[in-house]
């Protein structure tokens, strides 16, 4: 199976401090991504010359990520995570997203 992961390029609004945008990451984005089964870990990258960043979530596979997306306990890990989303949305402005798999990390698994 391939390796699923989603990239969202989202831009640091104006008169946000990209400190702001890391500390809530590490201390609270990444550790309640890390509840979801199958989900290997996030990433986030800067796009140089810009303000814009590309945030990543790996997952062992598409099924894995759509199971943990549409399984009973989703809705609660969704409600708590919803503070930490509401400043994330404060952070940052949505441009764009798109999913892919990694081909050169496929698995006979």
């Amino acid at each position: 199976m391939a390796k699923f992961i989603t990239f969202k390029r989202w831009k640091l609004q104006d008169g946000q401090d990209e400190s702001d945008l890391l500390a809530l990451v590490r201390n609270e984005i990444e550790p309640h991504y890390q509840q979801l089964p199958g989900c290997l870990g996030i990433g986030l990258l800067h796009i140089l010359g810009t303000r814009s960043y590309l945030a990543l979530q790996h997952w062992q596979c598409r099924a894995a990520w759509q199971a943990a997306i549409s399984s009973d306990d989703y809705p609660a890990w969704l409600e708590a995570y919803r503070p930490a989303l509401e400043r994330w949305e404060r952070l940052m402005a949505f441009e764009d997203e798109w999913e892919t798999e990694d081909l050169l990390g496929v698995s006979d698994e």
